[in-house]
């Protein structure tokens, strides 16, 4: 770590040096000519420097130990911090954090364990919001519930498991530079992973750092506490299983209790006590005691009202159990025997447990020993399965109405409704009460004076326009004539998009994912963003998802940025389950991806669960060459010199045999082609029933991916920026519409499908006339489904998409016209300026 200081000051007075000899060695206009080499000479010295203190930081920062020093120094300053903070504090009023205190306070259910999201809880005031775990997706949820990822302050972990986590790097990059820090509650190891993937954030989004800063306060730090609540951690421990590890173990219960509430001023009394209106009410909502004008001292209690809050659940208890030893742990913990013997109650429990935990008999008993004044809520899977996000589920409807064949329903099928934050969705179970996305429950009760949150998802007429209604009828019409015509030859490969948008996920778009179903009995899946398993679910329902992931063969990915990986723990623990429990036996999943995807996942599994067990990993990493005199990254192994190979690899010669046979995957051909975006980015050809398929990844225009695809029968190609934005492509090593257009036609392919677009554009990207002249290209939607014999539906969708679409792509355009005047206005200063200073050259 202290070599890139040693090389720089053995540099400088080398620089120094050179020149002296340079100088007293030579005259005149050989002087000049040294002095520009002694210039070029240094410059590549200190491009070397600079390259070279970028390798050495990017592997002393990879090492687990750098890491945890890191995380142990970060530590260090927020505590620092903090104590500094309590020591301005003291010298403050202490009544001043009373006007903080909440009037209102719910619980809120983000997700349910159903659909997309699996379960997540939101404690909610005016100011704040209190998150009991945090699964892929939470952050494209939040906004369904007006939060936003800048009031998460606090994430609650119940267990350090995948489902609890994933979504958390989400919320920390959706975050503003200068917002508060975020706490991590309870579990043990999560910060450090986080730390791990930070490097492999995509470029599109902005810097490759978290803004906010992350403070780890693990269950040893026993509680926390703020001017709204007070949390106490209540740790449950279990025995130790072979494939885990003591943070993984560790559940953790939560016990919230609210801050007593202000009484409000009662504006009798301040009239009876001749209060005049301004700052002095101010300091008596405080707790300040003032002196009127004539005199007269009022204290808060001559003022205040005297009534009580309409309702009051000021305590919650919530926790996840995963077995007997848990639900004992809980039963004998010290804090909670107030409540089991009937002292004092619990108002809520939030039970996040499975629903095989919750059935269990000593489970019940617990239920009950907290008697009946208190309500039990349950989150989990065996709730109602109910849309939890409008936008996603009426945006697909409208494209069901479009083409039914390419937009199959979602899942909860044929759902029509009104999903609000009342009881009207929740089952009820005995003293349970199973609760349904968006559901509030109130912990005190207050005039929040916000509008209720309505999920409007009743099937209304989209109201298509004449030119729309005539386009749709046609394309229905040519879907009829090749459904009669169709063979089951033409089924297969069939694509299924998961997610569409580029680095971060948006409204209406998940993040990168594919579906390439090889039969009936072999898929394999090209990127796995995250949410791609809630992707997975709503589109094939919970049994066609299980069903799928028990003959998924393989999952390829291109690179190792977030958006393209942080998927693919959820789909190994579910594929595992799905596969034992329909009682067959485990085969290992095939992951085929470069080194540095394989950093997080030795990272997880070092931290969390063991999931390398359940791979069988291909690395196709282009190792560059290393001289066998090169010392290389300090690493526990010592490096060998590896081979030159091909920037083009034909991957079938690396799969495992005999887990890989052409016949049973029905996949002849499978190429990883280097291309350009990433120092180790890789696009994709797989040849199945004589038929090319080529996945371009996150790539800029790659010549090299155009020779291997040659006349491909379908080529998926990024497309992350419209045209216009060439150099914001370029720089960000990204293809423009046109770009991909071109690509297309270069590598003769049959069929374009471009995707990949950024989240500028939620709903729908540009839509230039030129993909219509060319006859073959189509925009990909999330959840477009598409059988190799449908592939001519694909292009007739996007005249329908400009009439569907007219508002988002007038805003485009709109945008497109105000940055063309910009640019034009500021061309015409520059060049005004540029005249200027030559009449001024031409004056002196």
């Amino acid at each position: 770590m202290n070599a890139s200081p040693r090389i720089h000051s053995l540099i400088v007075p080398f620089r120094k040096c050179t020149r002296t000899i340079f100088a007293s060695s030579l005259l005149g206009s050989e002087k000049k000519n040294f002095e520009a080499f002694d210039k070029e000479f240094l410059a590549e010295i200190e491009r070397k420097i600079s390259r070279n203190r970028q390798i050495l930081r990017k592997h002393s920062l990879s090492h687990i130990k750098a890491r945890e020093l890191s995380s142990s120094i970060a530590n260090l300053n927020i505590s620092m911090n903090n104590a500094q903070q309590k020591r301005r504090d003291a010298f403050e009023s202490p009544a001043s954090s009373i006007a903080n205190i909440p009037a209102h306070v719910s619980i809120e259910i983000l997700g349910n364990g159903t659909c997309h999201l699996r379960a997540c809880v939101a404690i909610r005031t005016p100011l704040k919001i209190y998150l009991f775990n945090c699964p892929e997706g939470a952050s494209r949820f939040l906004p369904q519930l007006r939060m936003k990822a800048l009031n998460v302050n606090d994430i609650f972990i119940t267990r350090s498991t995948w489902d609890n986590i994933a979504g958390i790097s989400s919320i920390l990059l959706s975050k503003e530079s200068n917002c508060l820090p975020t706490r991590l509650h309870g579990a043990m190891n999560v910060k450090h992973f986080l730390e791990c993937i930070r490097p492999f954030q995509d470029s599109d989004y902005g810097s490759t750092k978290y803004p906010s800063q992350v403070e780890e306060r693990p269950y040893t730090l026993e509680s926390y506490e703020d001017a709204a609540l007070r949390v106490t951690y209540l740790p449950l421990s279990a025995p130790l299983h072979k494939t885990d590890n003591k943070a993984c173990s560790l559940n953790i219960a939560y016990l919230i209790e609210l801050k007593t509430p202000p009484r409000r001023i009662d504006p009798l009394k301040l009239i009876a006590q001749k209060v005049p209106k301004g700052p002095l009410i101010g300091k008596l909502k405080n707790g300040d005691i003032v002196v009127l004008p004539d005199g007269r001292e009022v204290r808060p209690s001559d003022v205040l009202s005297d009534e009580a809050p309409k309702e009051e659940n000021p305590r919650t208890l919530v926790f996840e159990c995963s077995g007997e030893a848990h639900i004992k742990a809980l039963s004998e913990n010290s804090v909670l025997q107030e409540y089991l013997c009937g002292s004092s109650h619990i108002d809520y429990v939030v039970h996040l447990s499975d629903q095989t935990v919750v059935q269990q008999p000593s489970y019940a008993k617990f239920v009950a020993s907290l008697g009946e004044k208190c309500k039990h809520v349950v989150v989990n899977a065996s709730c109602p399965t109910v849309p939890g996000i409008e936008s996603i589920f009426r945006n697909h409807r409208l494209l069901n109405r479009i083409c039914p064949d390419l937009f199959p329903q979602l899942h909860p099928l044929g759902w029509k409704g009104l999903v609000t934050q009342g009881s009207e969705l929740a089952k009820y179970d005995g003293v349970y009460i199973k609760a349904a996305p968006l559901q509030r429950f109130w912990m005190r009760m207050g005039g929040s004076g916000e509008e209720p949150i309505i999920a409007d998802l009743r099937d209304t007429d989209p109201n298509f326009t004449e030119t729309a209604k005539n386009l749709i009828r046609d394309l229905h019409e040519e879907a009829r004539q090749l459904r009669a015509s169709s063979s089951s030859e033409g089924e297969y490969p069939r694509v299924s998009f998961l997610g569409t948008s580029s680095a971060v996920p948006s409204k209406y778009r998940n993040v990168s994912s594919y579906l390439l179903e090889a039969s009936s009995s072999s898929a394999i899946l090209i990127d796995v963003g995250e949410g791609t398993y809630g992707q997975l679910r709503v589109l094939h329902g919970d049994e066609g998802c299980s069903e799928l992931l028990r003959k998924l063969r393989a999952v390829f990915v291109t690179h190792a940025h977030q958006d393209h990986m942080n998927g693919l723990y959820t789909i190994i623990e579910r594929r595992k389950e799905a596969i034992e429990g329909h009682g067959n036996q485990y085969t290992p999943l095939v992951l085929v991806c470069n080194r540095n995807v394989l950093k997080p996942l030795k990272t997880y599994s070092m931290c969390f669960s063991d999931l390398e067990s359940l791979l069988e990993i291909v690395d196709i990493s282009r190792h560059p060459i290393t001289p066998p005199a090169s010392p290389g990254p300090p690493t526990k192994r010592r490096r060998l010199p590896s081979p030159v190979l091909s920037a083009c690899r034909n991957v079938i010669d690396q799969m495992p045999r005999p887990l890989f046979d052409e016949q049973s995957w029905n996949v002849q051909e499978i190429k990883a082609v280097q291309v350009h975006h990433t120092r180790m980015a890789n696009g994709f050809i797989f040849g199945i029933n004589g038929r090319r398929v080529v996945f371009s990844g996150d790539t800029k225009p790659c010549d090299l991916l155009v020779e291997e695809g040659q006349d491909a029968d379908l080529l998926i190609h990024e497309a992350t920026f419209e045209d216009g934005h060439e150099a914001d492509a370029l720089r960000k090593k990204h293809s423009t519409m046109g770009q991909a257009v071109e690509i297309g036609r270069k590598m003769r392919a049959r069929n374009v499908i471009l995707t990949h677009f950024s989240a500028r554009y939620p709903k729908v990207p540009a839509l230039p006339a030129y993909l219509e002249k060319s006859g073959n290209v189509g925009v990909a939607m999330d959840n477009l489904s598409v059988r190799f014999d449908q592939l001519a539906l694909v292009p007739k969708l996007i005249p329908i998409f400009r009439e569907v679409y007219q508002e988002e792509l007038f805003e485009i355009e709109l945008r497109k016209e105000t940055r063309n005047l910009k640019q034009k206005e500021e061309l015409e200063s520059k060049e005004k300026l540029e005249v200027k200073s030559r009449k001024d050259v031409m004056a002196n």
